[in-house]
Order: structure tokens, then C-alpha cells, then sequence
């Protein structure tokens, strides 16, 4: 069962990744991660950590504030319902925490 879920989880992932791609084209992504946890409310979400290249991306707060709003249905598309809470990273301020 687990290498199951272990796909599923994958088509998640690409399905996030394919989607924030799409939408983040001034942003030079460096790793899109997804996982699975639970918020304070014990409910099941999505976190997905966006690690990207600060000197060479734009982030616009406008374009960050509606992602979810792109990538809920993309999900459901495929049956996942679960929140994607999302954050963002620059890949040098993760380095320097690793």
C-alpha cells in the first residue's frame, strides 16, 4: 500500500509543480517540496515549500496571493482536497540554515 500512496503523492507533487511553473514565470524556481501534514486544527493539508533564486526572481505579492487559488482545482482535478499551505524560500537563506 505504501508504494501507493508513494505514487500518488508523486502526481501531487507534479501536478503542484506543473501548476506553479505555470504561474511563477518570473520566478526561478530551484525546488518545489510537497508534504504531507496536519495544521493546528489537526486537519490534513498540503505544505509546499517553494525554494527559489532570490537574486534572479521577482516575487510578487499579488501573483503569491492567488497561487492557491490556481492550484486547488488542479488538485481536485485529480482528487486531492486537501489545503496547500504554501512558503517560500530563497535557495541561499536555506543554504545558509542547512
Amino acid at each position: 500500500m505504501a508504494d501507493a500512496e508513494e505514487k500518488a503523492m508523486d502526481l501531487v507533487h507534479r501536478i503542484v509543480s506543473d501548476t506553479l511553473e505555470s504561474r511563477l514565470d518570473r520566478v526561478r524556481m530551484v525546488a518545489v517540496e510537497v508534504e504531507e501534514e496536519h495544521d493546528a486544527d489537526g486537519e490534513p493539508v498540503l505544505h509546499v515549500t517553494v525554494v527559489y533564486k532570490s537574486d534572479e526572481s521577482e516575487l510578487d505579492g499579488a501573483t503569491l496571493s492567488g497561487l492557491v487559488r490556481h492550484l486547488r482545482p488542479a488538485l481536485s482535478e485529480y482528487g486531492e482536497y486537501r489545503f496547500p499551505v504554501m512558503s517560500f524560500v530563497a535557495a541561499e537563506e536555506r543554504a545558509a540554515t542547512a
